[in-house]
């Protein structure tokens, strides 16, 4: 390849990252990341009863719900149960990464012992 497709007329290179991963994730995205992991950690703990339980991420819980980390909204006939997680309130109360990934998993943890009926301490990630 000659010099001049390698770089545009001042010598910059157009690719930046050669490796197909992301160059940064947004802080929702890590947020949205990590909780997916502890839930996959959960979800080893419980013997598939929490397979179909969806998880998503809100910024804020609803007005009407005052201040909440996050939220069960039980399964119907039609929808499968789903666990919400409030990022705003929980990323607020933390003050580094690994605070903030105990904090999710504590109100993970919370959410799914409802779900499931048993102990949070039983579902607790190591």
């Amino acid at each position: 390849m000659s010099p001049s497709r390698r770089h545009d007329r001042h010598g910059r290179s157009p690719l930046l990252f050669h490796a197909p991963v992301p160059a940064v994730r947004s802080r929702a995205q890590e947020f949205a990341r990590v909780a997916a992991l502890l839930l996959t950690d959960i979800r080893q703990r419980v013997d598939g009863e929490l397979d179909s339980v969806v998880l998503t991420v809100d910024d804020v819980p609803p007005e009407d719900a005052g201040v909440e980390l996050g939220r069960v909204l039980p399964a119907t006939r039609d929808e499968p149960a789903v666990i919400v997680l409030h990022r705003l309130p929980i990323a607020q109360r933390c003050e580094d990464e690994l605070e903030l990934a105990d904090l999710i998993a504590d109100v993970l943890v919370d959410q799914a012992a409802l779900l499931s009926g048993r102990d949070p301490d039983e579902l607790r990630p190591r």
